[in-house]
């Protein structure tokens, strides 16, 4: 079998710091924010993009 690397108690770590932080969990967020408006405009064109051709 494969070594892991990343051990579950390293990840749950990463988790809690990026969590708990005040200040990365503001920047997590406006992330997440951004990709969800990147991918909502994907779908929207997919979706739409035919009508609004000229």
């Amino acid at each position: 079998m494969v070594k892991s690397v990343i051990s579950m108690d390293q990840l749950k770590a990463l988790w809690h710091s990026e969590i708990h932080n005040e200040q990365k969990w503001a920047a997590n967020m406006k992330l997440v924010r951004a990709l969800g408006v990147f991918a909502g405009g994907i779908f929207l064109m997919r979706g739409f993009g035919d009508l609004m051709a000229v």
